[in-house]
C-alpha cells in the first residue's frame, strides 16, 4: 500500500514533465512531439528492413540478371536451361525445365530436380496452370513467372549478379517530418481505367481512385491515386505514382511511388518520407509503369528514396 502512495506522489510531476518534453523545440527544426520520435524511429527500421531484404532475398530486386518474353503463338514448348530459353536438342548443362501454352494458359514440366511454388505449396507439373508470381527454383537461380494470354515473362534472378553481392544499403533522404502531410482525399463518382505507359513501352490497367489534396511549404497540391486492382488483397491498397523537380538529379528520373492503404474516411497522411523508387531502378529486367501527367509536381521533394547508382 505504502509503495502505491509514493508512486501516486511523483505522478503529477511526471505528467508535467511529459508535456513539457512533448512539445521540445528541436535545434534547427520544427516543434515536434514525442510521438515525431516515434515516427523517425519505425521510419529507420522499415529502411534497415528493406536492405537486410534486398541483401539476402533469393528474388531482391538486385539479383534481377534479365528478363526472358516468350512468344507462346509462334512456338507453344520452349525449354528454360540455366535461366535463358534454349534449343530443346540442346545438351548443355544447367537445370532445365519446360514452359507450353495451352488454351491461353501456361504450364511446366521439368525432369531435372527443378521445383516451382505458388508461396509455399508446388505448383503441379502440367495439370495446373502457372499464376502471377509463381517462382521456380532452379539451381542457383530463381525465376519468378508472368504469364499473358500470349506471351509468358520470366525475371531471372542470380544471387551471383554483381549488383546483389556489392549492395550495402540504399540511398535516402534523412528523416523530414514536414514530407508527412495531412491530406484530403476526394473520391471519384466511379473508378475509371486508365491505361499508363512502362519503362517497356507497353500499357499497364489502373484505376482512378480519388484525389489527394495537400500543401508543402504553403504550396497546394494535389496528386490522383489509383489502385492496381479492383479485388483481391491489392484492393485495400492506393497508389500514388508521382515526378517532382529532384528527378534525373538526386531522385530516380522515371518518378517515385508510395502506397497507402485505403482510408474509411476523407483523410489520410500522406508521408513523402516513405517513397521509394520503381524496381527498374535497381534492374532492367522490370516494367515500371511511368506517372501520368496529372501526377507531375513542380517542386522538390526532398524526402524518401533517393536514386540508386549504378
Amino acid at each position: 500500500m505504502k509503495a502505491r502512495k509514493v508512486i501516486g506522489f511523483f505522478m503529477l510531476p511526471a505528467v508535467l514533465l511529459l508535456a513539457a518534453l512533448a512539445w521540445a523545440q528541436v535545434p534547427g527544426d520544427h516543434a515536434v512531439l514525442i510521438g515525431d520520435f516515434a515516427w523517425e524511429q519505425a521510419l529507420r527500421k522499415e529502411r534497415a528492413d528493406k536492405d537486410a531484404e534486398f541483401k539476402t532475398s533469393a528474388t531482391s530486386p538486385m539479383a534481377g540478371r534479365e528478363r526472358l518474353t516468350i512468344a507462346g503463338k509462334a512456338a507453344p514448348f520452349h525449354v528454360i536451361r540455366d535461366g535463358r530459353v534454349a534449343n530443346p536438342a540442346d545438351a548443355g548443362e544447367g537445370p532445365v525445365f519446360a514452359v507450353m501454352l495451352k488454351d491461353g494458359k501456361w504450364y511446366w514440366s521439368s525432369a531435372s530436380g527443378v521445383a516451382c511454388k505458388r508461396g509455399e505449396r508446388p505448383v503441379a507439373q502440367e495439370s495446373e496452370a502457372l499464376a502471377q508470381g509463381d517462382l521456380f527454383a532452379a539451381g542457383r537461380l530463381t525465376l519468378g513467372a508472368y504469364p499473358g494470354p500470349d506471351t509468358l515473362a520470366l525475371i531471372v534472378f542470380d544471387p551471383e549478379r554483381p549488383q546483389v553481392v556489392q549492395f550495402g544499403h540504399l540511398l535516402y533522404y534523412p528523416p523530414d517530418r514536414r514530407y508527412a502531410v495531412a491530406a484530403r482525399l476526394e473520391r471519384f463518382p466511379e473508378m475509371k481505367p486508365l491505361k499508363i505507359t512502362t519503362t517497356r513501352r507497353l500499357e499497364k490497367t489502373f484505376y482512378r481512385y480519388g484525389k489527394l489534396r495537400f500543401r508543402i511549404d504553403g504550396k497546394d497540391l494535389e496528386l490522383t491515386a489509383l489502385k492496381t486492382s479492383l479485388e483481391g488483397a491489392d484492393a485495400r491498397f492506393l497508389f500514388v505514382p508521382f515526378k517532382d523537380d529532384t528527378n534525373g538529379r538526386e531522385t530516380y528520373e522515371v518518378g517515385r511511388f508510395i502506397d497507402l492503404e485505403e482510408p474509411e474516411g476523407g483523410e489520410v497522411i500522406l508521408d513523402f518520407n516513405r517513397c521509394y523508387n520503381p524496381l527498374c531502378n535497381y534492374s532492367p529486367a522490370y516494367n515500371c509503369p511511368l506517372p501520368p501527367l496529372e501526377n507531375i509536381l513542380d517542386v522538390e521533394i526532398k524526402a524518401g528514396e533517393k536514386a540508386y547508382p549504378h
